[in-house]
């Protein structure tokens, strides 16, 4: 059986929505427009950071977290 989804509507895998910490996110699109948002948050947090090294790992392992913390376990 083979299901079509308008652009954005396609449902989550079932293995991907078990990481997700937000419950009401069912759809890809739903997804994007979340990660987007996390995303601009962290953007925002490195903005402010005064003393900051772009190729650091230390750095860089913030940034990711700031980005997707409130997504992804």
């Amino acid at each position: 059986m083979q299901f079509r989804y308008a652009p954005g509507a396609t449902p989550l895998d079932l293995d991907e929505a078990a990481g997700l910490m937000p419950t009401h996110i069912t759809t890809q699109a739903e997804l994007n427009a979340w990660e987007q948002f996390n995303v601009a948050q962290g953007e925002r947090w490195s903005s402010r950071q005064t003393k900051r090294n772009l190729l650091e790992e230390a750095f860089v392992r913030d940034l990711h977290r700031h980005m997707f913390d409130k997504t992804w376990r």
